[in-house]
């Protein structure tokens, strides 16, 4: 998600960072443990106490989208360079007790790289206590996952995916990992099926990357969300709500640029008042947001079937939205064959900005009037920062070469619209074609 006022950039050579280095080594130096925890001994189960992680060691090769940086999700660095181990590559621990009581606690940190300056407490995707005061209720307090997406608990968790990373076009856009606050779970079960229902409520403070990989502030209050999913023989159903008020920490250019685009609108040119209005608007910086999700997998035979859809409304911003995603998958043996098709489409065109020079000049003068013209495009470009429109295109391997680690080959087309670049690093307002190609190793261990 691009929210900063610049509309271009150029990628600096391709010096890998010390974030991603870090990630690297430590994600690396978790492998010689790979096989040493699949033999843990039985006195460690019956510890109340267990620690597990898991990783991923990535590196994706770009081609074609310009100068632009890949980036898998809007809180991470993305890439600099067109050869990058950073979008993927990530390491995870976790720390669960469960004493065998109704109470329990957790903790789960998630180190990948992220801007310069985004405090290490973020890392933290969730900690809470738990009780539960029935088998199949549970209350837990603290920071949580709130329950939007079909892989809401995991998509950190490359080993549990059935591709290289969760489809950029979908998932990439929420920077919503985590809420402080509260969930309520409750499950239930019919002759056929298993249902569960999990309600969150808090806030959110989280960082998001810049069109240049700085780190912008964002927070939420009055956010909840709802997820409500059946299981029945292989089929799971699943739906999803959310609901925030956000605010972005966009810098101090927003204000006088709309003080500004008001000024212009005082001009006594029929129309302009109302398309600057709008211009204005649509430099968001803050507002109620509302989530809406479904989702559907179905398991038969060796066949998987996968498929989400969602939508994003953010009153009078470019960042409301449609997107969805379709993904089938074939498993013989250790090897897993797959496809996958995304799409996101922002619910509103790119804005044009309206013709000044002309009309203004009998009011502004010629010089004045061009710079107002000037103006105009600059707010445009700022408020299209904002927009996703492209669509995805992927094949992948994935073989399981041992019970807890798998490596996977992905290939993806990208086809990004004109401007609708928010999801890449250095981007522009042009659209761009490309070719990703991605090779991995998950893992988990502990598990």
């Amino acid at each position: 998600m691009h929210l900063s006022q610049a509309s271009s950039g150029r990628a600096p050579g391709g010096r890998r960072s010390r974030s991603t280095a870090a990630v690297l080594a430590v994600a690396a130096a978790t492998l010689p443990f790979l096989a040493l925890a699949q033999e843990r001994s039985t006195a460690s189960l019956d510890s109340p106490w267990r620690v597990s992680g898991f990783g991923t060691l990535g590196a994706v090769q770009q081609s074609g989208g310009h100068e632009w940086g890949f980036v898998r999700n809007s809180t991470q660095l993305g890439a600099s360079s067109r050869l990058s181990a950073a979008p993927d590559s990530r390491a995870g621990l976790q720390l669960n007790w469960n004493p065998g009581t109704r109470w329990e606690a957790g903790i789960q940190g998630v180190l990948l790289p992220k801007p310069s300056g985004t405090p290490a407490v973020e890392s933290i995707e969730w900690a809470h206590v738990g009780y539960r005061p029935l088998p199949d209720t549970r209350l837990r307090i603290g920071r949580v996952a709130p329950d939007i997406f079909l892989f809401a608990d995991s998509r950190n968790v490359g080993f549990a995916l059935p591709w290289a990373r969760p489809p950029v076009d979908f998932y990439g856009f929420v920077p919503l990992a985590s809420v402080d606050g509260a969930d309520l779970e409750q499950r239930w079960f019919t002759e056929a099926s298993t249902w569960r229902a999990r309600l969150s409520a808090g806030s959110v403070q989280t960082s998001v990357t810049d069109v240049n990989g700085g780190r912008v502030k964002m927070k939420g209050r009055d956010t909840w969300a709802f997820g409500l999913t059946r299981e029945e023989g292989g089929l799971l159903l699943k739906g999803s709500y959310l609901r925030s008020r956000l605010q972005v920490d966009t810098g101090a250019g927003v204000g006088p640029l709309r003080d500004a685009l008001g000024q212009l609108g005082q001009l006594p040119v029929p129309g302009l008042a109302g398309a600057l209005d709008d211009l204005s608007q649509n430099l968001w910086n803050g507002g109620f947001s509302s989530y809406w999700a479904l989702a559907a997998q179905y398991e038969t035979g060796p066949w998987t079937f996968t498929a989400e859809g969602s939508q994003l409304r953010v009153p009078r911003s470019p960042l409301s939205a449609r997107r969805a995603y379709v993904s089938a998958g074939y498993r013989s043996g250790a090897f897993t064959y797959y496809g996958i098709a995304s799409r996101v489409k922002p619910d509103k065109p790119a804005f044009t900005a309206p013709d000044l020079a002309g009309p203004a000049t009998p009011f502004l003068g010629a010089e004045d009037a061009q710079a107002a013209q000037a103006l105009v495009g600059i707010a445009a470009a700022a408020g299209d920062n904002f927009r996703f429109d492209q669509s995805t295109l992927g094949v992948g391997l994935r073989w399981d070469f041992m019970p807890n680690a798998a490596l996977k080959l992905q290939v993806d087309r990208f086809d990004v619209r004109s401007n609708g670049a928010a999801g890449w690093r250095f981007a522009d307002s042009r659209g761009a074609r490309g070719t990703l190609v991605s090779v991995l190793v998950d893992f988990v261990w502990g598990q």
